[in-house]
């Protein structure tokens, strides 16, 4: 069991113990920092590596008691101490008697001593008079005092200040403890098999609410919790137990000024809030619970009834003293806990449009479902108002299932109330959604029944888009011809009624489909102008499709350096405005351009980010799944062969189809790898065929090359081959590998050495060591010995092969400080490397021992914290 991010304390606690031992003078060590920040933990994995032969061990501790004991650590002690000591304990005696006694049995003991303390915050006059006579007399004591305290309940005038400020400082080393990082608590979160989102952000990385929130199966505050925070609670004073009783009706912070307005706010009974480290000042004059789940737990401890009406109150104030839009959320969160059910249908709304506008999507969608909870009783045009405005709001960020559900509510009222172009616009909107999400079939039946609907009334923006959106689904079910038709009839409309909207949905449409198999500069064109068309006339989602079909196309045509221009400058934009939807897309897709260019880490960080932060939809899922198993096939990572097939089974079923890469091209892959020629025939023969069918050039190439390479090439090559490909497949792969330099794609360019004799094998295996390619450089390397090639290595180091991960010495050294909880500016200290060096080693454990991220790596070799004492 190891302690997550606690080496270099523990390393501090390790160098004083041998300083000690070295000079035989004793030391003083201070270890502080929040209650269940994992002091205890830590002295006992310090204690775990001493030798217990060689050291006495002393260990007490103090108790909150309403009276604490007289010199109570040494009492628990006193069965382990000589007869003398204990008699002048017994005695009374402490200066001239007891503490020279003690002090004088630990300078003659054999052994040296770790004498720990613990909570000393809450030890008795006396415990701290013995504390500050040993700390300030062990230059000839072979000794460690060990105290630790907390310091968020150590006020400015606590007695222990003064003797911790008495302690020697050329003898005392003082550690403070933090709380664990955000990827601390995804390693937990990992090992536990739960999720990471929001675990980070409700225990603030504090060790003992994060173990305990884990531990708890469910939602809620966990019973230890709950108990942790009302015994803080119970030792203030009535007029503090109510400051923070208001306080926990606030989820972030709350001002003085509303406060008061809701009860007095004595400013004694703030001071001790603060002292004892319930509370923390946050700005000039707001109040804030230390932690969420204390405030979680202290808010539920109030009697129903009277939260109720605490709510209510403090909506009332807010709503009689700020006008302002940025309080209205605040406003409906206080008159929901409240009952005020009109308030919040009132509100709600407003609230959302807020949110939207400045890009907090998800929030906007919870807020407008509120607004549903509270408004059964609303008109139907009302509620059907409300489902739409939810459902756009869901689809924005990728929340497909809740879209669809909310738009079909939403178009049965609509047809109920005879609105028929509503119905129209529902219908599209559930073409869009179906056709992203699970059923194309579904989707053209939607697109095709909202025409139907629209092309009954007077033409306007709404049937343009539903024209272009049935050109899109003919796009993506490769329909070729009818995606024109129905693009240029979007284009025509949208540009009579000079709506901008419709204009930039249909130019995106059809320039996305004339460069689905041709490099078309006008097709470029079009896209750029429906990307500018959308940001001059501020139309987000327009804009961020642009962005996302300009970054696929330029994958599609191996412009790899573009596609990462495009991808960076989309995923900013869709940052800024909360559309997940398409930040997702894009940076799975540009990890893919990553994996291309043999920027393996950058692919590694978009993966990771969109496995923590993003909730793709099944369909994007598996796409993300199907990029992280090709990258993991090319490093050699564990049982990736076999996930990669589980990955491509799974879109196979989903019906998901890639643009920039095959599933077919990575089987072929996957069976060169193996040496297996009638496998890739098996992968590669058919989606070649399916390929040349609808005139896809870059897809044909790269399955006809596949076939090249494995041996089992066709009789007769397709003539309309283009790129690199087109060289290799003929014979010429010095030419197509200088190609694929051009176009930045290391790996490309060794495969193509691969097949250019015993000189280009040589280079290839070179090129794909460099890469971390273990399983192509192996192929490379056993038909190097076929050949009977001299002086070709027999794959990793010897040194490498004894140790059971396959790691170097060096690589062993990173394992091992990644497993203390090392940051790489940690490693590269006890190291005495360069960073830049301790990130090229750390990325390479990763790839030997099958992880992505260090969340990952503790997780798989069962790392976890202990529990932190409360």
């Amino acid at each position: 069991m190891g302690l997550l991010e606690r080496g270099a304390p523990l390393a501090q606690l390790n160098q004083v113990w041998r300083r000690m031992q070295q000079r035989a003078q004793g030391e003083c060590v201070l270890i502080h920092g929040e209650a269940g920040i994992g002091k205890t933990s830590l002295v006992r994995a310090f204690m775990r590596d001493l030798a217990p032969a060689s050291t006495n061990l002393l260990v007490a501790g103090c108790e909150a008691l309403s009276t604490p004991r007289p010199l109570g650590p040494l009492v628990d002690l006193a069965d382990r101490l000589p007869p003398a000591v204990a008699t002048a304990l017994h005695a009374g005696s402490t200066w001239n008697g007891l503490f020279p006694a003690f002090l004088g049995t630990l300078r003659d003991a054999p052994r040296p001593t770790l004498f720990v303390i613990e909570d000393i915050q809450w030890a008795d006059a006396a415990t701290l008079d013995f504390a500050r006579y040993v700390g300030r007399r062990m230059h000839d004591v072979a000794m460690v005092l060990l105290l630790t305290y907390r310091s968020d309940e150590l006020p400015a005038d606590h007695p222990l200040r003064r003797v911790l400020g008495e302690f020697p400082a050329a003898t005392t080393t003082r550690i403070a403890l933090s709380r664990l990082s955000a990827d601390a608590v995804a390693t937990l979160a990992l090992r536990s098999g739960r999720s990471t989102r929001g675990i980070f952000e409700a225990t603030a990385g504090n060790p003992f609410y994060v173990t305990e929130v884990l531990a708890t199966h469910g939602s809620g505050v966990p019973p230890s919790v709950t108990d942790a925070v009302l015994a803080r609670l119970a030792r203030l004073s009535p007029a503090a137990r109510e400051v923070a009783e208001r306080v926990s009706l606030f989820p972030n912070q709350v001002g003085a000024a509303l406060l008061k307005a809701i009860g007095a706010m004595p400013p004694e009974a703030v001071d001790e809030c603060l002292e004892q480290g319930l509370l923390v000042t946050c700005g000039d004059d707001a109040l804030a619970f230390r932690h969420e789940l204390a405030r979680e737990a202290a808010y539920q401890a109030i009697l129903p009834y009277r939260r109720s009406s605490l709510h209510a109150a403090v909506f009332a104030a807010s709503r009689d003293a700020v006008g302002a839009d940025e309080s209205l959320a605040r406003q409906v969160h206080h008159a929901d806990r409240a009952g005020l059910a009109d308030d919040v249908v009132l509100l709600a709304p407003r609230a959302a449009r807020y949110d939207a506008a400045r890009g907090a999507h998800r929030d906007a969608a919870r807020l407008y479902a509120l607004a549903l909870r509270h408004g059964a009783a609303l008109p139907p045009a009302c509620r059907a108002d409300l489902l739409e405005a939810r459902a756009l709001e869901c689809t924005m960020t990728g929340v497909h299932g809740d879209a669809i559900r909310d738009r079909r509510q939403a178009l049965e009222l609509r047809r109920q109330l005879g609105d028929r172009r509503a119905e129209g616009i529902n219908l599209r909107w559930l073409a869009r959604l179906h056709g992203w999400s699970d059923s194309l079939a579904a989707a053209f039946d939607h697109a095709h029944q909202s025409i139907d609907v629209l092309e009954a009334l007077a033409p306007d923006r709404e049937l343009a888009m539903s024209y272009s959106t049935l050109s899109h689904l003919n796009l993506v079910g490769e329909r070729m011809t009818e995606v024109q038709t129905w693009g240029l009839k979007a284009i025509e409309l949208a540009d009579r009624l000079n709506d901008a909207a419709a204009l930039s949905q249909a130019l995106n449409t059809v320039g996305t489909a004339r460069l689905r198999f041709e490099d078309d500069q006008a097709a470029w064109s079009m896209l750029e102008r429906s990307l500018q068309l959308a940001l001059d006339h501020g139309l987000d989602a327009e804009a961020a499709l642009a962005h996302t079909n300009l970054h696929v196309m330029a994958l599609v045509h191996r412009h790899f350096a573009r596609a990462v221009q495009h991808a960076d400058r989309g995923i900013a934009f869709c940052e800024a405005r909360g559309i997940d939807v398409f930040t997702t897309r894009m940076r799975i897709r540009r990890a893919f351009a990553h994996v291309q260019t043999g920027d393996w880490q950058l692919a590694d960080a978009d993966l990771a980010e969109v496995r923590e932060r993003h909730t793709p939809s099944a369909m994007e899922q598996v796409t993300r799944d199907f990029v992280q198993g090709l990258l993991d096939l090319r490093r050699g990572t564990r049982d990736a062969p076999q996930r990669l097939a589980q990955t491509v089974a799974a879109m196979q079923r989903l019906g998901v189809r890639m643009w920039f890469t095959s599933t077919a091209a990575a089987c072929s892959e996957a069976a060169w790898l193996c040496g297996d020629a009638d496998a890739v025939r098996a992968a590669a023969a058919p989606a070649l065929e399916h390929a040349l069918s609808i005139g896809d050039a870059w897809r044909a190439g790269e399955l006809a090359t596949w076939l090249v390479r494995s041996g089992a090439a066709p009789r007769e090559l397709p003539a309309s081959l283009i790129g690199p490909y087109a060289l290799e497949a003929v014979g010429r792969a010095h030419d197509g590998a200088d190609a694929w330099a051009r176009l930045g794609c290391p790996y490309e360019q060794a495969l193509a050495l691969s097949c250019s004799g015993e000189a280009g094998m040589r280079e290839a295996l070179q090129r794909f060591e460099r890469l971390g390619a273990t399983p192509a450089a192996e192929v490379m390397r056993r038909r190097l010995r076929a050949l009977g090639a001299r002086g070709v290595q027999r794959g990793p180091q010897s040194r490498t092969r004894i140790d059971p991960l396959g790691l170097t010495a060096r690589e062993r050294q990173v394992f091992d400080l990644l497993r203390q909880g090392l940051s790489n500016v940690g490693i590269a200290a006890r190291m005495h490397r360069s960073e830049r060096t301790v990130e090229h080693h750390v990325a390479s454990v990763f790839a030997k021992v099958g992880v992505n991220s260090r969340a990952e790596l503790m997780a798989a070799f069962d790392l976890v914290p202990q529990a932190a004492e409360v």
